[in-house]
């Protein structure tokens, strides 16, 4: 670990506080600033995929996408141990997990996927199991990165459970009427229970077609709250972490141009296919660090753009098409308040990637190798969030 500061200035945004307290001047500008502070450099070659950092145990947690293996690490960047495991072996937990693996503890690894709980030690050695009860498997998404994490709540864990097919497709209103967005799972059965419904304000419930993948929500949990956005809706819900789960907010949110998907005509819409389109806007991920909401999201393409995309026709087409507006349309964060002012709202800093955790308020980003120079190593940066006045 890099242990002296960079002091490196990312952003530096002015605002106005809405209302002023004992100690600070309301008509006095406050600037936000998102310090990179530290780094983590781990000497490997091979594109890694960031999963889980824990500075109190001196431990980061990685995924080789072409290797399929998972490379744990100490804060000084050397590699502790690796292992994969095939789809069928008797101590695998099936082709991928649902969210990021993450440590219990020095030396335990804890994968959550649609056939229940596995821990292992570094080396990939099967610790412990809790199978999923056959009747209760579902084909749940999955995902190698930190973008989805597993939250331990009490003795449960808490997920994102998005289920592209269900007894009813993406034509019918049925799926949306249905859809339950998040999934509680027993770390000592691997019993699995779905819930939250989406919002009935949602633009999934317009009777259109969506993309499932548009579907899935990204959340966060402050004390006996729960913060979740679903995917392409931007809007912020707030509800009670217990059941009945009842809403205590639904907040627009101001995204700069962000597109909505309308959704496509259920007549048209081929029910079998699972698709992705970028010329419309996506929040991706959702994390609460310290006194402030961080939302990851990308805005789609006006309307020319978007036409033009959905009018390619093969893959040199594409290439060209990419060439030409890959700048324009940069990812972005935004920064709320607690009870979702919009505070700040910047494109992605200059080699910030969009995966990101929140560990002990501060935030740990996952670096974009640089295109001009061929990199033998993989980095993520520590970012906190510092509020000043002029």
């Amino acid at each position: 670990m890099i242990r002296q500061s960079y002091l490196l200035l990312l952003v530096i945004a002015a605002f106005f506080a809405c209302q002023g307290t004992e100690t600070e001047d309301a008509s006095e500008p406050i600037k936000l600033e998102l310090e990179v502070t530290d780094s983590v450099r781990v000497p490997y070659v091979g594109v890694l995929s960031f999963m889980d950092i824990r500075p109190e145990w001196n431990r980061a947690l990685f995924f080789d996408l072409q290797k399929r293996s998972f490379v744990s690490t100490d804060l000084q960047g050397n590699i502790l141990g690796q292992f994969s495991k095939d789809r069928d072996s008797p101590d695998g937990f099936g082709s991928f997990p649902m969210a990021a693996g993450r440590f219990l503890d020095q030396n335990r690894i804890q994968l959550v996927s649609m056939y229940g709980v596995f821990e292992y030690d570094l080396e990939g050695n099967l610790l412990r199991s809790a199978k999923t009860p056959k009747d209760e498997i579902k084909g749940f998404s999955g995902r190698m990165d930190a973008i989805r994490e597993i939250f331990p709540v009490g003795n449960r864990l808490l997920l994102t459970g998005l289920l592209p097919r269900t007894e009813y497709n993406k034509t019918q209103p049925e799926f949306y009427d249905t859809f339950q967005q998040l999934v509680w799972v027993d770390p000592q059965s691997g019993s699995m229970e779905q819930f939250l419904h989406l919002d009935s304000a949602s633009i999934f419930q317009n009777n259109r077609s969506h993309e499932p993948t548009t579907l899935s929500a990204t959340f966060d949990i402050r004390e006996d709250e729960l913060f979740v956005i679903s995917g392409g809706d931007p809007f912020l819900n707030v509800y009670e972490l217990k059941a009945p789960y009842k809403k205590l907010k639904r907040i627009p949110l101001e995204l700069t141009d962000f597109q909505v998907n309308p959704g496509e005509d259920p007549q048209k819409a081929d029910p079998r296919a699972i698709s992705f389109d970028p010329s419309y806007g996506m929040i991706s991920k959702l994390t609460i660090v310290g006194d402030y909401l961080l939302i990851n999201y990308t805005t789609g393409y006006e309307d020319l753009d978007r036409e033009e995309y959905q009018s390619i026709q093969s893959q040199d087409q594409w290439q060209d098409f990419n060439a030409r507006v890959g700048e324009k349309y940069k990812p972005r964060l935004q920064v709320l308040s607690l009870e979702g002012e919009k505070l700040l709202d910047i494109e992605m800093p200059d080699r910030l990637g969009n995966v990101f955790v929140s560990r002990d308020e501060s935030l740990w980003f996952n670096v974009l190798p640089n295109p001009d120079v061929e990199e033998d190593f993989f980095q993520i940066n520590k970012v906190e969030i510092k509020k000043s006045r002029d």
